[in-house]
């Protein structure tokens, strides 16, 4: 039931991050003229990342499920405010982070630790696009997301990622980067990259 429900909240987020650059490009006829791959990488790999995060998710769970609640909402509490808007409830992003993780080991996004990285996630959300403004836009976005997720869960990246860390990691990497690329598309200025 959860596996369905992560597919279609990656399958519904790809489908809208798409649609919104082609719609966003007829309406402004000046940025996000072609449309990137990206949704054509996740649609490859999507259903060969459910199945192997199949046992890693019901491993996790009942380790999540053991630690300590306390101690995980004493550490929220002293999160920086670095936050994605996206409302999902904590199991849906889990594994819908899990499955960006795939897809992200997938298309070599990741480094040998397990951690997303610049030039992969820039390579995966620019492929197929030629217009430098977003090409630049996503280069900046990315390296603001990645900062903003590494201090939100205090990566240290010679350390190897644990599957939980992972899957936090690489949904707020999505949903930042799929923000950012989206305003960018939508030609709003004071949302842009900064």
């Amino acid at each position: 039931m959860l596996t369905s429900k992560a597919h279609l909240l990656m399958t519904v987020s790809v489908v809208v991050l798409s649609s919104s650059f082609v719609v966003q490009a007829q309406m402004t006829k000046k940025r996000c003229m072609s449309q990137p791959n990206v949704s054509k990488k996740v649609d490859k790999v999507i259903h060969e990342c459910q199945e192997e995060i199949k046992m890693d998710l019901i491993e996790d769970v009942i380790r999540a499920y053991k630690e300590d609640w306390h101690d995980r909402k004493k550490r929220e509490s002293h999160e920086d405010d670095f936050q994605h808007p996206t409302i999902v409830s904590h199991e849906d992003k889990w594994i819908a982070g899990c499955l960006m993780q795939c897809v992200y080991r997938k298309n070599n996004a990741i480094d040998k630790n397990g951690w997303p990285t610049l030039d992969g996630l820039v390579n995966l959300y620019t492929d197929g696009v030629n217009e430098q403004g977003y090409f630049m836009a996503t280069l900046r976005g990315v390296d603001r997301c990645l900062k903003g997720t590494s201090m939100k869960f205090k990566v240290r990246r010679n350390d190897v990622a644990e599957q939980f860390e992972q899957c936090g990691v690489a949904f707020d990497v999505f949903d930042c980067i799929s923000d950012m690329i989206t305003n960018y598309c939508s030609d709003q200025p004071h949302h842009e990259f900064n």
